[in-house]
């Protein structure tokens, strides 16, 4: 049954005093808490609202008459745990470990105790009744996130216990009925565009390989220690820098530059392409941006979907891939 804001709020009170000052606070003494904080006006009120925890949410409330204070039997026991799914809690222990990795061990402990309040208090606030709302107010968009995500704490794992992995994969252009068996030296993940793909050493082709994880199977943390040469840590540590995207470019990096309809150049200064990007002229007529990039094929769709907007200036072997690319495309119509 729905509960009101004010009684979830009383709730909250009343756990918070009885998990954090057990046999501490008499009846009267949580009355009158509850009373100043929220306007409750009678014992019975109060013994209402502690019925009503110990029927609808298992709450174990004992009374200990020799110290005069209420008290939880199970002293792990907190009103508000959480009502999670195992999906939920793998998320959950998901963003920790993804946290730690990229953000530092600081930030993940912030998580962890936020994590622990919102494990005393989404059950019950999944309950509350909201007062006055008559229409959503918030629409966000929905994202199709890339599969195999629950492969990315096993692969922190393995970079970080510097561990060898093992997966077959299948690749999109060239699918096999057999996938073959794989391993691989990890250095670094990398997400783009709601996906994650691992990089890594390959002792057999010796060079550093991406492997995009919707397309791994059967991913295995191996005991043997990683080898990676020097100079692959060296070039996949600033393989990124100039790169957009993920795929690989076979080119050097070169200066590109844009040219956008004065109104698409609002939106890609608000938003710009790539950490590299600079003005270098802002018109009524147009806005002409230039990046350091290597192009690749992650960055030719990504131009393509300006349209019109964009007209590329340099280098000519980028305008002869838009040209191209163009083409291609109107020849299906």
């Amino acid at each position: 049954m729905p509960i009101t804001r004010s009684a979830f709020q009383r709730y909250r009170l009343i756990d918070e005093v009885i998990s954090r000052y057990p046999r501490q606070y008499s009846k009267q003494r949580l009355f009158e808490l509850c009373r100043e904080q929220y306007g409750i006006r009678s014992l019975s009120s109060l013994e209402k609202d502690i019925q009503r925890l110990r029927e609808d949410h298992d709450a174990p409330i004992a009374y200990d008459k020799r110290k005069n204070g209420y008290y939880y039997t199970d002293p792990q026991f907190r009103l508000l745990r959480l009502m999670l799914s195992p999906d939920d809690m793998e998320a959950l222990d998901y963003a920790r470990e993804v946290l730690t990795a990229t953000q530092g061990a600081s930030v993940a402990g912030e998580l962890a105790n936020a994590l622990q309040k919102v494990r005393q208090s989404l059950d019950i606030i999944r309950e509350v009744k909201t007062e006055g709302l008559t229409r959503r107010v918030v629409y966000v968009e929905e994202k199709i996130l890339g599969g195999n995500r629950h492969y990315v704490p096993m692969l922190i794992r393995a970079v970080n216990q510097n561990r060898q992995i093992e997966f077959r994969y299948s690749k999109h252009d060239s699918p096999e009925p057999d996938p073959k068996l794989r391993t691989l030296h990890p250095i670094l993940l990398r997400e783009v565009g709601d996906s994650w793909y691992v990089i890594g050493y390959d002792e057999n082709t010796g060079k550093e390989r991406t492997f995009a994880l919707d397309r791994m199977i059967g991913l295995e943390l191996l005991p043997d220690q990683c080898a990676i040469p020097p100079a692959v840590l060296t070039s996949v540590s600033e393989l990124f820098e100039h790169i957009y995207g993920i795929t690989d470019s076979s080119g050097p990096v070169e200066e590109i530059v844009l040219s956008f309809t004065p109104l698409f150049g609002r939106y890609v200064k608000a938003k710009p392409i790539h950490q590299t990007q600079e003005v270098l002229s802002d018109t009524d007529t147009e806005c002409v941006v230039r990046l350091r990039l290597a192009p690749n094929r992650d960055l030719l769709m990504h131009l393509r979907s300006y349209g019109e907007n964009l007209k590329v200036l340099k280098p000519a072997s980028l305008v002869q891939d838009m040209k191209e690319s163009l083409a291609a495309t109107l020849a299906g119509y």
